[in-house]
């Protein structure tokens, strides 16, 4: 065992000497003093230096939106797009602070019931002021669409209710404890009832929130356009465009950064963190991570069904080691199924721990004791090409073969919506900062569309949830929270990988720049460039 386990550190080792060599080159100094971005907030900044003219921020996204429309996009790219075009009724700050966005004031009114006091005369990008049936309408849709369900599970739609145009009550079915930051979503955000209706059969295509900019194009596989809107009922947009560029590849992206080709990087890997940081026209900046990837292992599936087979899959992965070789300083070991940022978080509730003995003895126990095979998808990424490749290493030390398919932003989303995946690499971001944003994806109803990505079935589970949100004690619900994820690891539902941290790059002039958002995507109204 001492002489495989020795083979598979020199071979991640070697791995990572590759990697370094391949993407290492770069045009900044290491002589050069590292930038302050890391404090995520404005740097290089002095009250006597002047505003550019320049007013176009071109953003270098490593994925591409699958719909224009809130609700349909739960993914980064699209959230990237709803988080300046749409707006909710409240949302929350980079402290976990709730303050009103659409809304002038809001109130809780009794245990199931939520008053909202509509801002007057705020517009949306068509025209039509914003109305409290709008409102409404869209909650109602939220509630019904199989890709939010997830995310309003507890709300009561049949009970809202319009008091006037500026005036509502949403109501739960139940005490609702994370009600309030449930719909500081970005994918909840509020749109026009009317465009909806008129545009219904294209309405992935097309756009219109209240947000600071309102959309213009969407050239699909290459970018998407938005400008400011002049009409926008708070502070107006300092910026008159924004492009968001597709660019898949994080060298590439690098590249474009350092040529001036974009002026955001997205997802800055590991390995590229010091050059960006070592570059005097470069700002790095980094936040911790809200999010946890995981191997998610398909329950539909015979094979993968057999909880001796997930556990022994489970035990053939080195997580740290994982980490290390492919997302070195970019990333946290993962040990348990939350982020270590969300409140709820216990450290250690899902480390399995590496045992390839272990694990063959298990495959041997479900009858494979020859070893299993099975096709492992992933989206288009430098970082999960390195994550799969390293997991197909770990896992062939226990006999067990993946075949690795890497596929595009574009049709990734749909194949584990249709539940046709034996295994994938997928990512739950929580920027609600609430245990059940993350594990209310393990409701038995929202299997396939609505992120249930390992298609869990399980009664005591959906039982467990219900109590723990509608919990309004804290500590109950901290308690509860802890049995869910035990059940979690008794069931080997999800296998912890790594938990990414946000690392984004820019160029050194951009101005206005804070990470409200701990997550790739940011409102950019207040960005502007200095010369």
């Amino acid at each position: 065992m001492k002489t495989k386990a020795k083979k598979l550190f020199m071979s991640i080792l070697a791995l990572i000497l590759v990697l370094t060599l391949l993407a290492g080159c770069s045009n900044g100094s290491s002589d050069e003093p590292k930038n302050d971005g890391g404090n995520n907030e404005e740097v290089n900044n002095s009250g006597d230096e002047k505003v550019s003219s320049k007013d176009t921020l071109t953003i270098g996204a490593f994925g591409e939106a699958q719909s224009l429309f809130p609700a349909n996009d739960g993914k980064v790219p699209g959230a990237q797009f709803a988080a300046n075009v749409y707006e909710t009724l409240v949302q929350m700050d980079k402290e976990g602070n709730i303050y009103p966005v659409l809304a002038e004031t809001y109130e809780q009114i009794d245990d199931l019931s939520y008053k909202f006091v509509l801002k007057k005369g705020v517009k949306f990008h068509n025209g039509e002021e914003l109305k409290a049936s709008d409102v409404v309408f869209s909650m109602k849709h939220f509630c019904e669409n199989p890709r939010t369900k997830s995310n309003t599970i507890g709300f009561d739609p049949d009970n809202f209710e319009i008091i006037d145009d500026y005036t509502l009550i949403l109501r739960t079915s139940t005490p609702f404890a994370p009600f309030i930051r449930s719909i500081c979503n970005v994918n909840l955000g509020i749109f026009n009832e009317k465009f909806y209706n008129e545009n219904v059969d294209n309405i992935d295509m097309v756009a219109c929130g209240t947000g600071p900019f309102k959309f213009v194009e969407w050239n699909q596989g290459a970018n998407i356009e938005i400008e400011r809107f002049d009409d926008y009922h708070g502070e107006k947009a300092k910026l008159k465009t924004i492009n968001i560029r597709l660019i898949p590849e994080a060298n590439s992206r690098l590249l474009e950064l350092e040529t001036g080709g974009i002026d955001i990087m997205q997802d800055v890997p590991g390995i590229s963190l010091e050059q960006v940081e070592s570059n005097p026209e470069l700002s790095l900046y980094t936040n911790e991570s809200v999010a946890v990837t995981f191997l998610a292992l398909n329950f539909d599936r015979e094979l993968l069904s057999n909880t001796k087979i997930r556990r022994a899959i489970a035990h053939a992965i080195d997580n740290d080691a994982l980490r290390k070789a492919c997302l070195m300083d970019a990333a946290l070991t993962a040990n348990s199924f939350l982020p270590s940022t969300v409140p709820g978080y216990k450290a250690d509730t899902a480390a399995f721990g590496y045992d390839v003995e272990k694990a063959k003895s298990l495959l041997a126990e479900a009858g494979y004791p020859d070893g299993i095979s099975f096709p492992l998808a992933f989206y288009q990424s430098s970082d999960n090409r390195r994550v799969g490749e390293v997991l197909q290493a770990m896992l062939k030390e226990a006999n067990i073969d993946l075949e690795l398919s890497e596929m595009e932003t574009s049709t990734y989303t749909p194949f584990l919506n249709s539940r046709e995946q034996f295994a994938a690499i997928t990512t739950l971001n929580n920027t609600l900062r609430d245990p059940n944003y993350t594990l209310s994806k393990l409701y038995s109803d929202a299997q396939g569309v609505g992120g249930n990505r390992v298609n869990y079935n399980n009664p005591e589970m959906d039982d467990l949830l219900n109590r723990a949100s509608s919990e309004s004690d804290w500590d109950k619900r901290v308690e509860l929270y802890d049995e869910i994820q035990e059940l979690m690891y008794e069931d080997t539902v999800w296998i912890p990988l790594y938990s990414a941290k946000v690392c984004i790059g820019t160029t050194s002039t951009l101005r206005g720049y804070t990470m409200e958002f701990p997550m790739n995507y940011q409102n950019y109204a207040a960005c502007y460039f200095a010369e």
